[in-house]
């Protein structure tokens, strides 16, 4: 009697729906840059807008397929004298920011035609760097001279750029790549970060402990989104007066196909949750 009385006091919670956790942002190649988020392009210099659309092929982002593999994909083009082609997720006017003492899952599959010393393909970006204690880019993904990809991690304070290399690792450009990062945004010291590669967790820095977690970092000194695509590496010596048109948009001529510091990205898939690892396993490659 009392085994029976026992298994009908659990009956409601074994008979209770499973609640399955909204992804925030879910990202397919061929949906429309708006779907992953808002669209940013910059000409030669830091703030020198350009509407997307009004710079020809020389720098745009569109829904396109891949014009290696054929797979849809989201096209991210930029020429050598321009500085950013990116798209901000979880950004102010959208349903879903990131906010304090929650766990991130982000999946992020795409393909690179070429890499070079400085690109970045990855940051967790703090939405105003001058809100104290000051941290530009939390957690920043770039290639260093020798075409690894590297992560730094902001320290805060001072002038908001102390950032510490914790993680160094080779990477095909060429191949299509899932990349996972699982962000908490504790910020009493107790935050952590982890990080996948095609689905292998990988091991931070022997300086910042030398395990499989980034372990009391603060990755939310203010909002913070993450921001996909290639940004930096571009050729300097940029013409202002050709490359920061003052209406935004670029009428300059497009550079030659063989040119160095062209660079192409073609995203296929981004997913991100705050529920579960399991919920980014198409785009990042874990938790099946």
């Amino acid at each position: 009697m009392k085994l029976a009385t026992t298994i009908l006091a659990f009956a409601p919670l074994l008979l209770a729906p499973l609640v399955q956790a909204t992804l925030l942002v879910n990202y397919s190649g061929g949906d429309a840059a708006k779907v992953l988020g808002n669209v940013e392009l910059e000409g030669s210099e830091l703030g020198c807008k350009i509407t997307n659309g009004k710079a020809g092929n020389a720098c745009f982002i569109k829904p396109e397929a891949d014009s290696l593999t054929g797979r849809p994909s989201l096209h991210f083009k930029r020429d050598p004298y321009f500085r950013r082609a990116e798209v901000k997720s979880l950004a102010a006017g959208h349903q879903y920011q990131a906010v304090e003492n929650k766990t991130y899952h982000i999946g992020y599959e795409f393909r690179l035609s070429a890499v070079r010393e400085s690109l970045v393909i990855f940051q967790w970006k703090k939405w105003d760097k001058e809100i104290e204690p000051k941290q530009n880019i939390p957690l920043y993904v770039f290639f260093n001279a020798q075409n690894e990809l590297v992560i730094e991690y902001t320290i805060p304070g001072s002038n908001g750029s102390n950032r510490s290399i914790v993680w160094t690792g080779p990477l095909d450009p060429s191949a299509a790549t899932k990349l996972a990062f699982t962000i908490n945004t504790a910020n009493d010291g107790t935050g952590w970060f982890e990080f996948y590669v095609n689905g292998v967790k990988q091991t931070f820095n022997q300086a910042w402990g030398g395990t499989q977690r980034l372990q009391n970092v603060y990755l939310f000194t203010g909002p913070t989104s993450p921001k996909f695509g290639i940004y930096r590496g571009e050729k300097q010596g940029g013409d202002p007066a050709v490359f920061c048109p003052a209406d935004f948009t670029y009428t300059g001529p497009q550079a030659n196909a063989t040119e160095d510091r062209i660079f192409n990205s073609w995203i296929y898939r981004v997913q991100i949750s705050d529920g579960s690892i399991q919920e980014i396993a198409e785009a990042g490659g874990v938790g099946y």
